[in-house]
């Protein structure tokens, strides 16, 4: 492969919202590569996948988190399925709730035919324990995941690079955050390629 083509504009103009299911046995019966996004609810995720796929308003955003309580499917371009999990983490979430919501990531998570999990982290507060316990559950369970920073705007130059080494060294050391901004769209085309390589070359 030619660097050209490995860092060529990526673009899935034909992403759409399929259906939200309880559980993984929901799942319609589609033979594309699967991908999670998963992260505290209040990390900024509805913002960060609409800017990912480029479509205004198509993932649901709101001022008050905890607001994903299914799995949320959308079909990229006939050739990825994104699952949005519900965001955890939500203390004024009722407890029962929030176990619901915990064991419904664990399942999906344990069945699923996973290609890569997006674990996503608020670059303000760095990676929280309810972060790094699901870090820790996804490599007992020898799943792929790739940490993304959002809300890179919120921090100047000097306290990104700050942020992002700290977040480094609180995960292990062994993957960096690629730094997002939704609202600037800052690497949200880096994290399109990465998904690109990471997922639909490797079938």
């Amino acid at each position: 492969m030619t660097n050209s083509s490995k860092h060529r504009d990526i673009h899935w103009p034909n992403t759409h919202f399929l259906q939200s299911v309880a559980d993984s046995s929901q799942f319609p019966d589609i033979d594309l590569p699967q991908i999670a996004v998963a992260g505290h609810s209040n990390v900024g995720k509805s913002s960060l996948m609409n800017a990912l796929f480029g479509r205004k308003g198509l993932v649901k955003t709101s001022k008050n988190p905890g607001c994903t309580r299914l799995l949320n499917l959308f079909d990229v371009d006939s050739e990825l399925l994104v699952v949005d999990l519900p965001g955890y983490g939500y203390a004024r979430a009722p407890k029962k709730e929030q176990k619901r919501w915990i064991n419904m990531i664990e399942s999906y998570l344990a069945h699923a035919d996973l290609k890569l999990v997006l674990m996503l982290l608020d670059i303000r507060h760095g990676p929280k324990d309810s972060d790094l316990q699901l870090i820790e559950w996804l490599n007992e369970g020898g799943l792929r995941w790739l940490p993304i920073a959002t809300k890179a705007d919120k921090l100047s130059g000097n306290q990104r690079s700050k942020r992002l080494k700290e977040m480094t060294d609180a995960m292990g050391g062994m993957l960096s955050p690629i730094p997002t901004s939704s609202f600037k769209g800052t690497g949200i085309d880096k994290l399109r390629t990465v998904i690109q390589q990471e997922t639909l070359q490797q079938n």
